[in-house]
């Protein structure tokens, strides 16, 4: 699909920057913002009405308060790029975002708050659109690599994350202890956040990370299914805290991973087409 058409949703229409839209998996599309700090204060206000809604529908939860703070802490100004995931009828139903950072003078990404509505998620779409931001700036730069750093206190992200790229290439994990360069990737990016002090760079576990709440983060607790990520967050990861997840990305490791992304989906599209039963052979 071509980039730069109309905005298919009435809530994306006559912004004073309009987004490029681009098909980012089967029925779905992305609208992305290159440069948000150019969105004039009536935009921004339908565009945080918008994050607050998508985010209240993600989480399950009354994040207002969240959203509130980060428009008046220049949420809008700081970060690089932000972008909304548009369902087959064209209305937002995800949203996403990160900040072109250096950390320990790495160059480094850092994923912004993110989420899909309940009724998306069965598609992939969270890892589509963290795929689909890392390629844009690795292609930038190929023969260097990337650290991707995020917070996280959901058991599935950090799962998909190990999934991806591989448990052992993902900082924490029960394989290494934390190489010195990726805790001081950590360390730098949690005093770019606030959360200096509160950040335990041995295990990459921030204390009060979502102090800014006045409720939950979650309305339901956050499972990924499987019993030892789901054990180790209920032990040591508070309502408040998060995981600082932090990885080193390259061109290799990114193909690899796109690929594995592609044939998952074409498994995943079979199996709903009944193609692949009982009796398939490969």
């Amino acid at each position: 699909m071509p980039a730069q058409i109309r905005p298919p949703c009435p809530q994306l229409r006559g912004l004073s920057v309009e987004p490029t839209v681009r098909e980012l998996s089967p029925g779905y599309r992305l609208a992305r913002w290159e440069q948000p700090d150019r969105l004039g204060p009536q935009c921004r206000e339908r565009l945080q009405v918008l994050l607050q809604s998508l985010a209240g529908r993600a989480f399950e939860a009354d994040h207002s308060d969240y959203w509130d703070a980060r428009v008046r802490g220049g949420f809008f100004d700081r970060i690089s790029t932000l972008a909304l995931i548009l369902g087959p009828d064209g209305a937002p139903v995800g949203w996403g975002g990160y900040h072109r950072k250096r950390f320990a003078g790495r160059r480094a990404l850092y994923l912004d708050a993110a989420g899909v509505v309940p009724e998306h998620r069965r598609f992939g779409l969270s890892a589509a659109l963290t795929l689909h931001f890392i390629a844009r700036e690795i292609w930038r730069r190929p023969l260097a690599a990337t650290y991707v750093v995020l917070r996280t206190r959901h058991p599935a992200v950090y799962a998909g994350w190990r999934k991806g790229l591989g448990a052992a290439r993902v900082f924490p994990n029960e394989y290494r202890t934390v190489p010195a360069r990726v805790r001081r990737v950590a360390q730098e990016a949690a005093c770019w956040l606030g959360d200096g002090p509160r950040l335990a760079a041995d295990e990459l576990l921030v204390r009060d990370a979502y102090r800014v709440f006045e409720g939950q983060v979650y309305g339901c607790e956050p499972e990924c299914g499987g019993e030892r990520i789901d054990g180790f967050f209920a032990e040591r990861v508070g309502g408040k805290d998060a995981l600082m997840v932090v990885a080193r990305v390259n061109a290799p490791l990114l193909a690899g991973a796109i690929v594995s992304r592609c044939l998952r989906e074409r498994v995943r599209r079979l199996a709903r087409a009944g193609v692949l039963g009982r009796g398939a052979r490969w």
